[in-house]
């Protein structure tokens, strides 16, 4: 053997082992900052491995205490088999029946729990177990929740804004969810809220209004928003609260699967957060009913990263499967995103945000918890909260939601007013 081929064979022996011992060094109890930042390299996004290599966020590594992806209410588990068999996605990216190719309602569990890395639309089945997760599971929803605004230096503004979400019969309404919005803080946004009606297919058309309260007027408005368009001043735009495209108008979207991989993924805890029913029959979860706070840096003595960071996080090892998402709305504000999935739980981890130009802009990553009831009756892995960060204006907004002083989040809800979904309810409610 030659030297040159000698030197092309030690080369290649050094990269083949290079990848898998970086990845084997990261082990539960590991601090990751700006020493050690190899150990995670291809294990997370660019921009979270930019943060870490800047000194922004270190990360914790953990182990959890029990399988997420096992950690589901009674409900998806008994109709597990029934809707692997049952449901697909057709061309406008809406769930139909696969024996008649019909839009459905009344979905019980999740519509896709075993989806198909095969099948061409595999992004849109992650996204509306996302959508389940987050809407239809948790059933009648009331909650505070808490919105931070930052500047490298210092907290820029707090916004508390007062959510009510109600699951809708499908053989009383044409509509499949409700959901009330209303700033209640600060004083110059107090009153400001929305109320819309969504229906599960794509091509069905919603319901929405606004209320401003200097005006005393209420608007009608296209259930369809602009969903790249950032809100108050904060960094994260609505479609920003999942890790697709065009949120509102997902038959809007285009998607490519890009596979699955190792990853590491944030979590508020090693262990479940599981609590007794309420005496009224619902779940209390959020600071209120659990005591768990969501801390930023700002806040946590020591800190040494950027202040808008979550701190009370672990970074546990996992599999993810991850997608290219686009829209062809004109005048949409992003280009390419990437989205992060947790196998198996459906927890949406990361989104990367490009601008039309297809260079990086900002970069989110959702912390997730196993949540629900002690019994069993209702349980999730749920995203808590969220950071998301516009790193061409270096600026940070934190969504603790209801895991802050002031919070609550209540859950299957029995005594939520369905009048309150209605124009005249809502003008009387955002008052």
């Amino acid at each position: 053997m030659n030297r040159a081929a000698r030197r092309v064979l030690l080369s290649l022996m050094m990269l083949s082992a290079a990848v898998p011992a970086a990845r084997a060094d990261v082990q539960p109890g590991d601090l990751i900052d700006q020493t050690n930042w190899e150990k995670i390299e291809g294990l997370v996004p660019d921009f979270i491995l930019l943060w870490v290599k800047a000194g922004d966020l270190p990360l914790k590594i953990g182990k959890l205490s029990y399988d997420p992806t096992r950690f589901w209410s009674r409900e998806v588990l008994d109709h597990w088999q029934e809707n692997v068999r049952r449901y697909t996605v057709d061309e406008n990216h809406g769930i139909v029946d696969k024996a008649t190719g019909k839009p459905v309602r009344g979905i019980k569990g999740l519509p896709f729990p075993e989806p198909d890395p095969g099948h061409s639309r595999l992004p849109m089945m992650l996204l509306w177990n996302i959508q389940f997760v987050q809407y239809f599971l948790p059933g009648n929803l009331r909650e505070m929740q808490f919105w931070l605004s930052y500047t490298r230096k210092s907290l820029e503004k707090t916004v508390q804004l007062e959510n009510l979400q109600l699951i809708l019969d499908p053989a009383k309404s044409r509509y499949d969810y409700g959901q009330i919005s209303v700033f209640r803080s600060p004083f110059n946004l107090a009153g400001i809220g929305s109320l819309a009606l969504y229906c599960l297919y794509p091509l069905h058309d919603g319901l929405r209004y606004a209320y401003a309260p200097e005006l005393r007027r209420m608007k009608r408005l296209s259930h369809r928003i602009h969903g790249s368009d950032v809100q108050f001043g904060f960094d994260q735009a609505p479609d920003d609260s999942w890790v697709g495209g065009p949120k509102t108008n997902m038959e809007e979207g285009e998607y490519r699967y890009l596979g699955e991989r190792d990853a590491l993924v944030p979590y508020f805890s090693e262990d479940p957060l599981l609590l007794d029913w309420s005496p009224k029959g619902d779940l209390k979860l959020g600071y209120a009913g659990s005591g768990m706070e969501i801390l930023t840096g700002q806040e946590t003595p020591g800190w040494k990263g950027a202040i808008w960071h979550f701190t009370n996080v672990i970074w546990v090892k996992s599999r993810v499967y991850v997608f290219e998402s686009r829209s062809r709305e004109p005048g949409y504000a992003y280009g390419p995103c990437e989205g992060w999935v947790e196998k198996g739980t459906f927890s949406s981890c990361y989104k990367r945000i490009t601008d039309p130009g297809g260079n990086l802009w900002k970069g989110l990553y959702s912390p997730a918890r196993g949540t629900g009831s002690k019994d069993g009756k209702v349980r999730m892995i749920d995203n808590l909260g969220s950071v998301e960060v516009d790193m061409r204006r270096d600026h940070g907004s934190a969504y603790p939601l209801s895991y802050r002083k002031g919070g609550y989040k209540e859950m299957q809800v029995k005594d939520l007013d369905e009048n309150l979904f209605t124009e005249g309810g809502f003008s009387r409610y955002s008052r």
